[in-house]
């Protein structure tokens, strides 16, 4: 197979490129930054420099057309949000390739959180009680009807802007800081205890053909995962699945989970691929990408673990309370994800693309969740253009 892989900053992105390169497939990379970590592995024929996704959309389009009209492609696979934009201009794209992804429509239903939860109550899938406001009069007073709440916006991603009174992250975000709107509205929804869980699965047509499920042992201040596990939880299958058949998803489908006393409850949905991708092992990987599992579902096992060690590096001095967990995963020979010992190169120019990060947090703040949305900024989707149906999620009155 002849793939092109589009937003090839992200770590899961970088994956992909050395899992396809590993299992002799011809793979290119692409992104806006020129320093993408992706664009500079030795296991992509080359690399494609555009236009940022989100704030020159069509522009972006043109160039991916571009280069699979002078390479001859079989398909395009992308990283992260990318995808909207992709999906969106579908016509203009599979004429020379297959995008490894679904309708746009499906895409958006899944990605915004409020119809998220309206899909999954319509599947009978647990779902904890949910709220929406669309004003901060509105978020405070849904706050109210529970008395430990957890509340984030429809459109968000790498656990930033989460508003809480409960857990760690109780005051990290104040309510003047938060901004409902009826384009993004707020999700409330009473705090859950228990253990965050996560899925990754590879969907051709509506069949889930690969399929992995892990934890995030250490995170970057309570939110994005820094070190990943597997562990295999059977109960994120049968979500993949339903999900799966029930909208014909084809593409990379990802979940958010929390398993508690009372059961695995469904968080939200990254209609993409996330950092599963790192703890799925070549061959399962292979086998679900190229649909050569027979109909049946390639799981991966428990106990594989991976690590971003400039993040545990940097909480080590951020936040030297947590100085001997994060350096016993430093010191530990869990492989990193990017200091691949046979394609060190995305390494060095990780420090480089982390360039963007340092401006945006110049011109928006320093707050967590610049660091983290400072990153991938230019690669997002929040909603641009579609009015979501959220019929089974209640409005706060």
């Amino acid at each position: 197979m002849r793939a092109l892989v589009t937003g090839s900053r992200l770590p899961f992105a970088i994956e992909q490129i050395r899992k396809l390169g590993r299992m002799g497939h011809e793979v290119y990379a692409s992104d806006a930054l020129w320093s993408a970590p992706g664009n500079h592995s030795r296991f992509a024929a080359g690399a494609l420099v555009t236009a940022a996704p989100r704030h020159a959309p069509e522009q972006f389009v043109r160039d991916v057309v571009t280069h699979l009209r002078e390479h001859p492609t079989d398909r395009v696979i992308p990283s992260f949000e990318e995808v909207f934009y992709l999906a969106r201009h579908r016509r203009q794209i599979e004429p020379h390739a297959e995008l490894f992804a679904p309708s746009f429509d499906v895409l958006t239903r899944l990605h915004d959180k409020g119809s998220m939860v309206s899909f999954a109550q319509e599947l009978g899938l647990k779902v904890a009680p949910t709220l929406l406001a669309t004003s901060r009069e509105e978020l405070a007073h849904a706050c109210e009807e529970f008395p430990r709440f957890f509340a984030r916006p429809a459109y968000t991603r790498g656990g930033v802007s989460l508003y809480t009174n409960t857990g760690p992250l109780a005051g990290a975000v104040h309510l003047a800081e938060c901004a409902p709107t009826p384009q993004n509205p707020w999700l409330v929804q009473p705090f859950l205890d228990g253990r965050d869980i996560c899925s990754h699965s590879i969907v051709h047509h509506g069949q889930v053909t690969a399929h992995v499920t892990y934890v995030h042992p250490l995170t970057l201040e309570h939110a994005g995962g820094i070190v990943f596990e597997s562990v295999v939880v059977p109960e994120t299958l049968r979500v993949a699945r339903l999900v799966a058949e029930a909208t014909g998803y084809h593409g990379q489908l990802s979940f958010d989970f929390m398993e508690t006393e009372d059961g695995v409850y469904l968080v939200e949905c990254n209609p993409r691929p996330t950092a599963g991708l790192t703890v799925m092992p070549d061959a399962v990987f292979d086998d679900g990408m190229m649909n050569r599992t027979g109909g049946d579902t390639v799981v991966g096992p428990a106990g594989v673990q991976r690590k971003l060690s400039l993040a545990l590096l940097r909480n080590m001095v951020v936040h030297w309370e947590s100085l001997p967990e994060n350096f016993a995963a430093l010191a530990s020979k869990t492989p990193d994800i990017y200091a691949d010992p046979d394609d060190l190169v995305p390494l060095f120019s990780q420090f480089v693309a982390y360039g963007k990060v340092l401006q945006h947090r110049l011109k928006h703040g320093k707050g967590r969740s610049d660091l983290m949305q400072g990153y991938f900024e230019d690669l997002t989707y929040d909603g641009e253009g579609v009015a979501a149906v959220r019929t089974a999620t209640r409005r706060a009155a």
